[in-house]
Formats: structure tokens, sequence, C-alpha cells
């Protein structure tokens, strides 16, 4: 049996379990007492920010496809389409929402209103133009905001922010306010010192979010690593941060075709060596996630998030 099978029947079954468990008084602990014991509480959101130094290195993609293995893993996975008049992932899911951001920052429909059920088990909060209006909130309205989104909490296990490429203020609040951030390069020396720049940005604020680095549109294994190497020698030398590298993505046509198809590559060619990479990836993530919410490490959940992207926006 593989490790994504085990994490499907891990979560499946502590789903299954909870409501004895909240019974007994004991909704911490797994029946067996295993290290990795679940537990659903708002807390337990894991926020991760996908970014990029420049755009045209796939980082969209990558969120998109990255969300859909997750929730095969087991996982309630959420995307938040924060890339500001560039928001794209509804284009890449092959839908098109009849509501986003704007509509509930203007208080025309609630949050629950918003969120786009896909096909593939993932759900879709797009932000038309409403993540700029963000920054333009009352006190009134950021508290009805945050209201809301309280709700969302239980839906959540995953919350996949797809932020705008650069270093935009709308880009870094958002960083700042995950648990950690994902930088997506590729090999492309422009990419590569876009990237740089965007961890040198991270790593020189007073906010303390770790960085994962991805190098998308390899043409081998080797050199992605090197690729890695070279930016997380950087940092370490430089800006005295670690980066830790978190897998690579091997160029292939397939990822072209799928988004000419409108289609996510994983579902379209799901064992092309595209979907195989992002798979790999995903298991790192979900493997980690279970290990901490059975621990004493917990993720942000939506509302702190959002909290910190109103006090950075101020």
């Amino acid at each position: 049996m593989d490790q994504a099978e085990k994490l499907r029947e891990l979560v499946t079954a502590k789903r299954q379990s909870e409501p004895d468990a909240a019974n007994n008084g004991d909704e911490n602990q797994d029946p067996k007492g295993n290290e990795n014991k679940i537990h659903h509480s708002k807390s337990s959101t894991k926020v991760i920010a996908v970014s990029s130094g420049k755009g045209g290195v796939g980082k969209s993609n990558f969120t998109v496809n990255l969300a859909i293995e997750l929730s095969k893993l087991g996982n309630r996975v959420m995307i938040f389409d924060a890339d500001l008049g560039l928001a794209n992932v509804d284009i890449i899911f092959g839908i098109n929402p009849r509501y986003n951001l704007t509509h509930v920052i203007r208080e025309e429909r609630s949050i629950k209103d918003i969120i786009t059920e896909t096909e593939y088990g993932v759900k879709l909060i797009a932000s038309g133009s409403g993540v700029k209006e963000l920054a333009n909130l009352s006190n009134v309205q950021r508290e009805k905001f945050i209201t809301q989104l309280a709700e969302v909490e239980d839906m959540v296990d995953i919350l996949l922010i797809d932020t705008g490429a650069g270093i935009s203020k709308n880009t870094l609040s958002f960083i700042y306010a995950s648990d950690y951030g994902i930088v997506i390069t590729t090999p492309e020396p422009t990419a590569l010192m876009d990237a740089y720049g965007l961890i040198k940005v991270v790593s020189l604020s007073k906010e303390a979010v770790p960085l994962k680095l991805i190098v998308n549109m390899a043409n081998s294994k080797e050199e992605a690593k090197e690729i890695a190497s070279r930016v997380i020698l950087l940092s370490r030398r430089f800006l005295n941060t670690f980066v830790e590298s978190y897998g690579f993505i091997f160029r292939d046509k397939a990822v072209l075709n799928s988004v000419m198809s409108q289609k996510p590559f994983s579902v379209l060619y799901p064992d092309s060596r595209a979907a195989n990479c992002v798979k790999e990836i995903a298991e790192r993530i979900s493997d980690r996630f279970v290990k901490e919410r059975g621990g004493e490490k917990k993720g942000n959940n939506i509302t702190e998030a959002f909290k910190k992207v109103f006090d950075i926006f101020r």
C-alpha cells in the first residue's frame, strides 16, 4: 500500500471517529495513540501562500494541480485567488464563477455564496478586483468580513493562496499572513534573480515566515537540484535565512496541452512526468500537515491570516 493511500485512510478514519471521540472527551487522541493524532479544529487550518518573483513561471497552474493532489490525499482544500488583476485560477479549472470576492466586499453576497465547488473536490474563492478593495475597507466592513470568514473555517484543512508575482504590498501581505510561503522559479536567469529578490524582501522583514522553493520547468533532475542548491546557498550566505527545497517539476508538453484544454494536467494527464512531480510534493506537504496536527504545532486559521493582511494594509 503506497503512502498516499495510507494518508487517505488515516484522514478518513479520523473523520469517521470524531463524533465518538468528542463524546468521550478525548478528541485529540487516535484509537492507537500514535504520533499521527488528528483533530479538526479551527486552529489546525494550514495557510500556504504560493508566490513567485516574476510572472510566467507556472505559479497558478502549480497551485491548481497541487490542490487537486492534496484533495486526493483526503484533505479539504480551498484556493483563494489573490493574484490582483491577473486572476486566472478559474480559467485553469475551466470554470466561470458567478460571484467573487468583490461581491462580498460590496456586501452583495456572503463568503459562502461565492465559494465555487469544482468537480475535482477543490473549493475556489475567485477574487475579481476584490483583493485591491481589501485595502480600503472601513473598520466595520473589516469586522463583518472577518465574521464571515469564521464560517468557512470548518470547511477547510488547507487554504492555498495564489498570490500575485513580485514584491507588491498585496503579494507580501498574503505571504506574511501564511504559515509558510512556496516560491516558484524556473531555471531561467531572470526568474531566478526575481525569486531571490522575493526571498530577500521576505527574509529582511520582521515577519518570520518560512519559505520553500520549487523549481518548475526543469529539463532534468540534476538541473533542478543545481538550481535549488544555488538559491539555497545564496540565501543562507547573504540573507542568513534557510530556504527549504520542496521539489521540482519537469518541463512537460502535457502542461501546455492541458492549459489549452482548460483542464488541470493532473487530471488530463495523470501519469505525465509533471503530474508525478506534483504528486510527490503534495504527499510531502500532506504528510507533514498530518504530523503537525497531531502534535503541538498548529497552523493559522483563516480569520487570523486575514487579520494580519488587514494590519499590513493599514
